[in-house]
């Protein structure tokens, strides 16, 4: 991302999690250079150049943009990120072809799915729709999600869920025919 074009009047943050291969605290925030904004929130480490001094009437944060920082930190999230990047731009795969075959994998499930008619976990369920733009997972949306859940949890398959939704994800990891076994196992599950 080149920034030089507005550095010195905005702000850009930015962040990744699992859904990019990285962990927590993977984030990033780049400050305008002369920027007094003092924030609402922050954590002891804004200050960390004034924790041996006397505590004044105010906060004391520092001058710089560290004063945003938050509290210690750690990198393994980001030794990750880097890690799985450098994996990537090793293989030649680009992001848009990771999407492209969690997309693939997708269908494969769907398609295994269909196969099975099952009345609590179909297409029809899905949020948002099939014909939406989605990201690399799937959500269902369904009444007895937490019962569903127990039961396809019980076959050793590892899935989300938010109250009512269901949620599969599908990585650059899987292929074809970690998806059939999982259709296998949603089968047991539901019957």
């Amino acid at each position: 991302m080149d920034l030089t074009r507005v550095h010195k009047r905005a702000f850009y943050v930015g962040g990744g999690y699992k859904y990019a291969m990285s962990g927590e605290g993977v984030a990033y925030l780049a400050v305008p250079p002369g920027c007094e904004l003092r924030p609402i929130d922050t954590g002891w480490f804004a200050s960390f150049e004034t924790l041996s001094g006397k505590p004044g009437d105010r906060v004391p944060y520092a001058r710089d943009a560290f004063r945003f920082w938050g509290a210690t930190f750690d990198p393994t999230g980001t030794y990750r990120f880097n890690a799985a990047m450098d994996w990537l731009v090793s293989t030649g795969t680009s992001i848009e072809a990771v999407h492209h075959h969690s997309i693939a994998m997708q269908k494969h499930f769907l398609d295994g799915l269909q196969r099975l008619a099952l009345p609590r976990l179909n297409a029809s369920h899905l949020v948002p729709p099939p014909e939406v733009r989605r990201g690399n997972f799937l959500a269902f949306d369904v009444d007895d999600a937490e019962d569903i859940h127990k039961r396809i949890t019980a076959q050793k398959v590892a899935i989300d869920r938010r109250d009512r939704r269901l949620r599969f994800g599908f990585g650059v990891y899987h292929d074809a025919a970690m998806v059939a076994r999982l259709v296998d196992a949603v089968g047991r599950a539901l019957k």
